[in-house]
């Protein structure tokens, strides 16, 4: 019973705080959107008390219009469509797009610094070092500028299309570059965590045990190391994923996908200041959704962190 009890009481309290989250991110979007506007008018300014009782009242409005359900309207291109229209179309995009990039780069981290680490030779830790801080450091925007470039030339050079510069479809001329980009910087993180890990992993006292009592090597990687490692990398593909979703903007909007990113950047230009705030909202609540899921996973995977819980 008190068990029971005490699961409800944590899962209240989750609640509370998605409901306060989600409250401080609707307000700071809408107060940040307004202060943008006042420089657009007869009188630029700051106005901060006014600019503060606007975005409260914006918020109370978009509050009630989410209880009942409704978003309101965006005024598009192709006329009023209703807001939860645009963002369930936009969400799956982004959310297919991120998914496949996310999931290269996890598989390919986890195989080339599980490798690297395995390999226990010198110039693998150097070479991994150097490829994952050129990757960790290498600025997205100027990766996709580069990229589109490189595709442009070649379309010109040789008149054929290797990969699409824009637009929208899941086939591999289209996929390609905006996943190629997205996952670049997570593939780093990834490869490098392994790579470290592991390595601190292959050399503890209970690895030595495992070989002492006669287990074969592959059998120690696997059942020992790899399971010791989950955590620092399930740690590496949430932040991975955070960085992605921050860059998912420049992405969509130089190679005109139909997601989340374009669609904030658009709605900020155009004015369409609920749409944005709906795109921030449903962005904020998928990431404390990952975060919440990633702390329940780590007590199956790690049994000293189940002792703590």
């Amino acid at each position: 019973m008190k068990r029971t009890l005490a699961i409800f009481i944590k899962f209240l309290q989750i609640l509370v705080t998605i409901a306060l989250i989600s409250i401080a991110i609707i307000f700071i979007t809408y107060f940040g959107l307004e202060m943008a506007a006042n420089w657009d008018g007869p009188n630029p300014g700051y106005h901060l008390i006014p600019t503060f009782k606007e975005a409260v009242s914006s918020t109370l409005e978009f509050l009630g219009g989410l209880l009942k359900g409704d978003l309101g309207q965006a005024r598009m291109v192709s006329g009023y469509r209703d807001i939860s229209g645009i963002l369930m179309d936009s969400y799956k995009n982004s959310v297919g797009l991120l998914g496949i990039s996310l999931l290269a780069a996890s598989v390919l981290g986890i195989l080339f610094g599980g490798c690297a680490a395995l390999a226990s030779q010198s110039r693998w830790e150097y070479l991994i070092l150097v490829l994952t801080l050129l990757g960790v450091s290498a600025p997205s925007f100027f990766l996709a500028v580069i990229l589109q470039m490189l595709g442009i030339k070649y379309t010109v050079t040789f008149g054929n299309q290797l990969v699409s510069m824009g637009g929208y479809a899941w086939d591999f001329k289209h996929l390609a570059i905006p996943v190629t980009i997205l996952m670049a910087r997570p593939l780093a993180q990834i490869t490098r965590v392994t790579f470290i890990n592991l390595n601190k992993i292959m050399g503890e006292e209970y690895i030595r045990t495992a070989y002492a009592k006669g287990l074969r090597y592959s059998r120690t990687v696997i059942v020992h190391a790899l399971k010791n490692l989950a955590v620092s990398v399930l740690t590496a593909i949430g932040v991975s994923l955070r960085f992605s979703i921050s860059i998912l903007p420049i992405v969509e909007y130089i190679f005109a996908w139909p997601g989340l990113g374009r669609q904030f950047l658009e709605g900020i230009w155009n004015g369409r200041m609920s749409l944005v705030v709906a795109i921030a909202l449903s962005i904020g609540l998928t990431i404390q959704f990952i975060n919440y899921l990633l702390n329940l996973l780590y007590p199956h995977l790690d049994p000293r962190l189940r002792a703590e819980t």
